[in-house]
């Protein structure tokens, strides 16, 4: 074991993704015997009691370029031997902090989307994002390597943001804590549909964006219902909020649609639902997904760019339909329901698939990777 002080670089741990991904990531580190340390923006003592056995390090401050002169001073005092920085942004500034530190510590970047998809159509608005790609093509180029949670993002990266194929590339999925969600997934559940009800019920868990699609998946959940009768379970919340629920109303499937907004707890659903969707218009590895497969949840994915048909094993773990396509989704979602058979057996195959994304197999990969590029940089 030639690394032997670890650490990653990202948002916080308030909630999302990167919260989930950081503070499982560096557990797995620590039990494979290293030392991790999770470098974040900010985080409150509350917030890090919640994650007793990660290291957290808060800079306190607001925004990621805030957080350059805080990163050379860490470096400069910690000397880890390879931090994984996520995502894009947070990749540039690691890779400027290493430079002005001076010192060895190796930078392996993250990346989690589709690059070229999100800065256009998710975050077109943003001056800051604009020039993102610009900046990633020229500072990638000095990190010790990348790795990216799906094949398309690496494609995306070298055909459409031009960063050089030079770079050693590695394709690893994100984490999941399958005995954390196994034991959350078992807490009772309120909601009227589950306890109430024998009607089916959709789930999706997204964020209210572009990105989602939400408005693909409530078209043809209202096509859905003409033929067999259904609930869509949406959790999650977002700009589009307001737009999601007025496509409700022009619908006039309110009462069939509910939005409760984020849960903190979404496992006891994904567990409950009969189906779990997620329809986005592009994907990284989206930890939903692989969530709800460990679950148990029947699951239903387009063959949009990234990772979302890789999870399902392009169709053996989960049913995928073509991306956009409404009556391909409304078909697969009845085809579903109404075969109980079919259902139990992607339920079955589900919880095989999400062994594969179990922490502690994640963060070996991260590790041997890593692992890998010290060793060629030594010889």
């Amino acid at each position: 074991m030639s690394c032997k002080k670890l650490a990653i670089f990202t948002h916080g741990i308030r909630r999302g993704p990167f919260a989930a991904l950081g503070t499982t990531l560096s557990r797995g580190f620590m039990e494979l015997g290293y030392d991790c340390d999770l470098i974040v923006l900010n985080a409150t003592a509350e917030e890090k009691a919640k994650y007793p056995h990660v290291n957290t390090i808060s800079f306190n401050v607001s925004r990621a370029a805030f957080s350059l002169f805080p990163l050379v001073n860490y470096i400069r005092t910690h000397k880890p031997d390879i931090i994984f920085s996520m995502p894009w942004y947070f990749n540039v500034i690691a890779i400027l902090a290493r430079t002005l530190a001076g010192t060895h510590t190796k930078i392996i970047v993250g990346e989690h989307n589709i690059c070229s998809l999100e800065s256009k159509i998710e975050h077109g608005d943003k001056l800051n994002i604009k020039f993102l790609p610009l900046l990633m093509r020229f500072s990638y180029p000095y990190s010790d390597g990348l790795i990216a949670v799906c094949q398309d993002t690496i494609i995306d990266l070298i055909e459409n943001q031009k960063v050089s194929n030079q770079i050693p590339m590695k394709v690893i999925s994100n984490p999941i804590d399958l005995e954390r969600i196994q034991n959350l997934m078992t807490e009772p559940l309120s909601h009227p549909w589950f306890t109430n009800s024998n009607v089916p019920v959709i789930l999706t868990v997204a964020r209210m964006a572009k990105q989602k699609q939400l408005d693909v998946l409530i078209n043809a959940f209202a096509e859905v219902i003409k033929i067999v009768p259904a609930k869509l379970l949406i959790l999650g919340d977002g700009p589009l909020r307001s737009e999601l629920e007025n496509l409700c109303k022009e619908l006039q499937i309110e009462e069939q649609v509910s939005m409760p907004g984020y849960d903190y707890n979404p496992y006891k659903y994904m567990a409950a639902c009969d189906i779990f969707t997620l329809v986005s218009a592009w994907e990284g590895c989206p930890i939903a997904l692989e969530e709800a497969l460990a679950c148990g949840a029947a699951t239903i994915v387009n063959d949009a760019p990234g990772g979302s048909k890789t999870v399902v094993g392009n169709g053996e773990f989960g049913i995928v339909v073509p991306n956009g396509n409404l009556d391909a989704l409304a078909k697969a979602i009845i085809t579903l329901l109404s075969d109980s058979a079919m259902k139990a057996e992607y339920q079955a195959k589900a919880k095989k698939r999400s062994l594969d994304f179990n922490y502690k197999k994640i963060s070996g990969q991260y590790i041997d990777f890593g692992e890998s590029l010290a060793a060629q940089k030594h010889n």
